[in-house]
């Protein structure tokens, strides 16, 4: 088993005390089984900013007209669109990673942290398995979709926010299910591109 001042699980918002921890002389654990940045860099807050832009960007030219200019659009590039967001994405979460990882006092744990008792985590994934202990483990994992108990559903397909932001192909027709704040993000930038 081994040992560690500070654990923490999910590699977002709880790096920042991990920093801070770290630098005052701490050792500590990252376990992170994804992309580093969690839910704001890869699936939420910038990443979807990126694709919402160019969405903003085709409503000011459908609603030019009311200013008097006459400009169109001819379509768009979908994949470069994706491609465009999550290259920038991607990179800014191998950054965050390998800055961790050169970190003094951390050391990253890639894979899934499951609790086996009283401040122990076992850490699994590709060729990972560990068990780890510390004093005080912060669990800062981010967020994941729900999916609603609705009849039919299940036999349905569908994909959720977690794979919409990374369409290879425009979609032609789209139920957003849910009414916040994701939800009306998602309405807008599939809505006002739909080409």
């Amino acid at each position: 088993m081994r040992k560690f001042d500070f654990i923490v699980i999910g590699s977002g918002s709880g790096l920042e005390v991990s920093a801070g921890l770290s630098h005052a002389g701490w050792s500590v654990a990252i376990v992170e089984e994804g992309p580093f940045g969690s839910t704001c860099l890869n699936r939420g807050c910038i990443s979807s900013k990126m694709l919402i832009h160019c969405a903003d960007v085709m409503l000011t030219v459908k609603k030019a007209a009311a200013l008097e200019i006459h400009a169109k659009v001819e379509g768009i590039d979908w994949p470069f669109i994706v491609k465009r967001a999550f290259e920038e994405v991607d990179a800014d979460a191998a950054i965050i990673e390998r800055g961790n990882r050169q970190a003094d006092n951390v050391e990253v744990f890639k894979g899934t942290g499951r609790f086996t008792g009283p401040k122990t985590i076992d850490v699994s994934g590709p060729d990972l398995d560990e068990e780890l202990t510390a004093e005080t483990i912060l669990i800062a994992a981010g967020t994941r979709p729900w999916v609603p108990d609705i009849p039919g559903l299940a036999e349905t397909p569908y994909i959720t926010f977690d794979d919409a932001l990374r369409l290879p192909e425009q979609p032609r027709r789209l139920t957003v299910i849910g009414g916040g704040y994701i939800a009306a993000e998602f309405a807008h930038f599939f809505g006002v591109l739909a080409f």
